[in-house]
C-alpha cells in the first residue's frame, strides 16, 4: 500500500513535508432527521427534514511535520476552505474548512519533528475529481452513478427556435418528471440545473425571460429518461455527487 496523503486548496501534503500519522477514515454523513415522542405512543416518530439533506462533519487528520523551518509553512497552509481530497478515496473532493486551533509538538528534543491535529469540516457530499461529460443525440435513459440527486450542466445544440427538454424518472413505482421549454433560442443553449440559469449560447444572456417549467435533475441509478424537442443533441456534465 502506498503512502498515505491529502490534498487541500490544490497542494499535496507531501509536497509541503506533511506525513499522516495514520490514513484518513472514511465517514458516512449523518442524515438530518428530527425524532418526536408522541404521548401514550412507544418509540419516537422519525421526521426527515427532506429529501438527501445530510449534516456536514468532522475529520480528523494526524499529521507529522519535519523540520521546525517548516513548520510555519505548513500552519500557514492550514487554513480557510478549499477542496480536499484524501488517498482513502483518491477520485473524490469535498469541499471543507479548517476549525479550531492546531497545534504541533515536538516528539522529543533530540528529533526535529512534530506531531498534531488538523480538523476539516466537511460538507456532506462528495464530487469526481475528474467527469467527461455524456452527449446523446436522440432521447434514451441516462444513468446517475451517484449517492444522491444530481444537477448536471445541459447544453443543448438547438435545431428550432423553441426547445423543450424533459428528464421523467421511474423507481417501478412511482414516476415524476421536470420539463423545461425556452423559445428564442440561437444554435445552442446552456440550462444549469444546479446554479438555476438559463443561458445562451455564449453562456453570457439569461435566458429565464422566455423560459418556463422546472430544472431537470437526475435521481440515483438508471431510471431517468431524457426527451424533449428542438434538439439535436445534448451534452451533460452530470456533476454526480457521491455520499
Amino acid at each position: 500500500m502506498g503512502q498515505s496523503y491529502f490534498i487541500f486548496n490544490g497542494r499535496d501534503c507531501r509536497e509541503m513535508g506533511v506525513r499522516l500519522v495514520s490514513p484518513i477514515g472514511l465517514v458516512r454523513p449523518e442524515e438530518r432527521v428530527e425524532h418526536v415522542q408522541i404521548p401514550g405512543r412507544a418509540g419516537d416518530l422519525t421526521r426527515l427534514e427532506g429529501d438527501d439533506i445530510y449534516n456536514s462533519y468532522i475529520q480528523t487528520a494526524e499529521i507529522s511535520v519535519q523540520g521546525a523551518l517548516n513548520v510555519r509553512n505548513v500552519l500557514s497552509w492550514l487554513r480557510g476552505a478549499g477542496y480536499l481530497t484524501t488517498s482513502s478515496e483518491p477520485d473524490r473532493r469535498q469541499m471543507a474548512r479548517v476549525i479550531g486551533a492546531i497545534t504541533l509538538d515536538r516528539v522529543s528534543k533530540y528529533l526535529d519533528a512534530w506531531r498534531g491535529q488538523v480538523q476539516f469540516y466537511c460538507q456532506p457530499f462528495k464530487e469526481l475529481l475528474w467527469e467527461r461529460p455524456e452527449t446523446i443525440s436522440a432521447a434514451g435513459s441516462i444513468v446517475n452513478n451517484g449517492d444522491v440527486v444530481c444537477k448536471p450542466l445541459w447544453k443543448l445544440t438547438t435545431s428550432d427556435a423553441a426547445v423543450t427538454l424533459t428528464v421523467s424518472h421511474s423507481d417501478g413505482s412511482t414516476t415524476s418528471m421536470e420539463s423545461m421549454t425556452v423559445t428564442n433560442v440561437g444554435p445552442a443553449l446552456y440550462i444549469d440545473s444546479d446554479g438555476m440559469e438559463i443561458l445562451s449560447s455564449d453562456m453570457r444572456v439569461s435566458m429565464a425571460p422566455w423560459a418556463s417549467g422546472d430544472f431537470p435533475v437526475l435521481r440515483p441509478g438508471t431510471g431517468n429518461y431524457v426527451s424533449g424537442s428542438g434538439w439535436s443533441s445534448i451534452e451533460i456534465t452530470k456533476r454526480e455527487r457521491f455520499l
